[in-house]
């Protein structure tokens, strides 16, 4: 089904407001475990309970001491490969037409906007050298994978074609880029060079998901968003070989299971669902199993991102 991108890939970035460094929370989940590392994830929790005003916040992985640490609204938190910065989508004062780069340490100070355009700027993916930011951009009249430097500077369209390319993410040995694009008439997954070249196809299912790379390269999850007859669409989490084989559904639930983000170590998955009625964050095994509720509150908790170590 052809729908309108303009619209479905940064409005899927869902966005939010929290007011910065007001207190944690040390609750922790039923039948916790012990994860490690921390994760930064999308929460509304100190707002009003919808998916709209929420801000960026950080948990240890197993659900314990989160913390707010953004006092604008954003989305889609990244980590650079140090695990000193955060970026993010962000939305400045009350302009609701789009979003930028934005760049902050890992504490919340020193926020910085990096792209300062008048178009969307999204869906960030930083370079495992942590020299260079990937995001997508409708600044040339549709959207394209562009890539800069980690201060803003140096942008470079890397996709520059009619089709709609977005949702760039880089491989951990940093020569390739898994990205999502509407270029074969359907919605699927592809892989190129880090430099553009080399576009290889690797999905033929119809997703728009957001591809990304297990730590050690061997890998790429993605929530794949299925249609059928009269009915709602589902998401689900699927996991493939780097060259698309092997592809298979990792949680095969009738619920939204959604935006996702590897532990360090390639063991675990964490990602958000409304299985249990709101958005939450979930961890489970990198095969299924062991799925544990991080959050489990009444607020929506979404787009994790684990702290590399």
């Amino acid at each position: 089904m052809h729908r309108n991108v303009s619209n479905v890939w940064w409005l899927a970035a869902v966005l939010g407001v929290a007011v910065a460094g007001c207190g944690s929370d040390s609750t922790a989940p039923s039948g916790g475990r012990p994860a490690a590392g921390q994760i930064a994830f999308l929460s509304n929790r100190d707002g009003n309970y919808t998916v709209g005003n929420s801000g960026i916040y950080l948990m240890n992985a197993d659900g314990t001491g989160v913390t707010r640490l953004s006092n604008i609204t954003a989305g889609g938190p990244v980590w650079s490969p140090d695990g000193t910065k955060i970026a993010f989508e962000g939305l400045p004062g009350n302009q609701e037409v789009y979003q930028e780069v934005y760049v902050m340490n890992a504490d919340g100070s020193d926020l910085r906007n990096l792209t300062n355009n008048p178009g969307p700027d999204l869906q960030l993916a930083w370079s495992p050298d942590g020299t260079k930011i990937a995001f997508s951009s409708a600044r040339d009249g549709n959207s394209e994978v562009y890539v800069m430097n980690e201060d803003g500077t140096g942008l470079v369209n890397l996709t520059n074609n009619a089709a709609a390319d977005y949702r760039p993410v880089w491989s951990p040995d940093g020569t390739k880029i898994a990205f999502t694009s509407y270029r074969a008439g359907s919605y699927e997954i592809y892989g190129m060079n880090a430099d553009g070249a080399g576009v290889t196809r690797l999905t033929n299912i119809n997703t728009s998901g957001i591809p990304v790379w297990a730590p050690d390269g061997s890998k790429i999850a993605f929530a794949f968003e299925r249609y059928e007859p009269d009915a709602a669409p589902v998401e689900e989490i699927y996991v493939m070989n780097a060259d698309g084989s092997g592809l298979h559904n990792v949680t095969n639930n009738p619920a939204r299971d959604a935006r996702l983000a590897w532990s360090p170590d390639g063991t675990e998955i964490a990602f958000d669902s409304d299985r249990d009625g709101n958005a939450e964050i979930y961890v489970m095994n990198a095969e299924g199993s062991g799925l544990l509720n991080l959050t489990n509150n009444l607020a929506s908790d979404f787009a994790p991102a684990w702290r590399p170590r």
